[in-house]
């Protein structure tokens, strides 16, 4: 009698790790939903795939600049991030920012560099760029 309940016992024991076991696999391989991020574990090359990426840089408080995806995929071994539906703004105190999207962009993170190409829009006032790309004649001596 006492063997029996011991092999019932044991049988119930090895179901319920078994059963966890499965659970744990069957989910391994899936995506992860924080929100209004998805994340996508991948096996070549891209190591992680976000949609709804977003980066935000400050300096002693102050936003600088955000960047925005609705894809992004990380490769760690050549450290940059791959983008698609690019936009980024900045800002430029007060009420000064600047918006560019782009179909799609690299990100360096090490570097902070970011190239974006096709469709590249900018979108923002006038003022800083006039100063920016003013063309003034060299002096010859």
């Amino acid at each position: 009698m006492i063997n029996t309940v011991r092999r019932v016992l044991l049988l119930v024991a090895f179901s319920v790790i078994g059963l966890a076991g499965f659970y744990f696999l069957k989910n391994l391989d899936t995506s992860i939903n924080i929100g209004n991020v998805k994340l996508k574990v991948m096996e070549k090359g891209v190591d992680v795939e976000i949609e709804n990426f977003m980066i935000t840089h400050e300096n002693k408080g102050v936003k600088e600049w955000e960047l925005k995806a609705d894809l992004a995929q990380i490769d760690n071994q050549e450290d940059l991030t791959k983008l698609k539906n690019v936009e980024m703004t900045l800002h430029k105190g007060g009420s000064k920012q600047y918006v560019i999207s782009a179909d799609s962009g690299i990100y360096k993170k090490a570097t902070e560099d970011v190239s974006l190409d096709g469709n590249v829009k900018l979108v923002g006032p006038a003022e800083g760029l006039k100063e920016r790309l003013s063309i003034t004649p060299k002096k010859s001596n």
